[in-house]
């Protein structure tokens, strides 16, 4: 999916900057930063939708907290579109997925 690029940050608690070159904004192939919106994203957060969110920081210390968010993960990556391949949920996040 091609979108506005943004300027990753290694502080996922830190917003992305847009990313501008010569005055214009740069567009680039955008999947991997939708999913990292959604991942830190809680519900209500999108005016648009505020549906969307897994919202990470909501499972930390919760009871079955990898596998809720594994669950929400997959639940909301499928909702954007995509074709989630695996979660995996440990001490980082890793999915495979795509948009179809």
């Amino acid at each position: 999916m091609m979108d506005i690029k943004l300027d990753s940050n290694s502080d996922i608690t830190q917003p992305d900057d847009i990313t501008i070159v010569g005055g214009d904004f740069v567009i680039a192939e955008s999947t991997e930063q939708h999913q990292k919106q959604l991942l830190i994203s809680d519900k209500g957060s999108w005016k648009e939708n505020p549906s969307i969110g897994v919202g990470y920081m909501n499972y930390i210390d919760a009871e079955n907290g990898v596998t809720d968010l594994a669950a929400a993960i997959k639940t909301e990556y499928t909702r954007d579109g995509m074709e989630v391949s695996s979660v995996t949920v440990n001490n980082n996040i890793k999915v495979e997925a795509d948009y179809v």
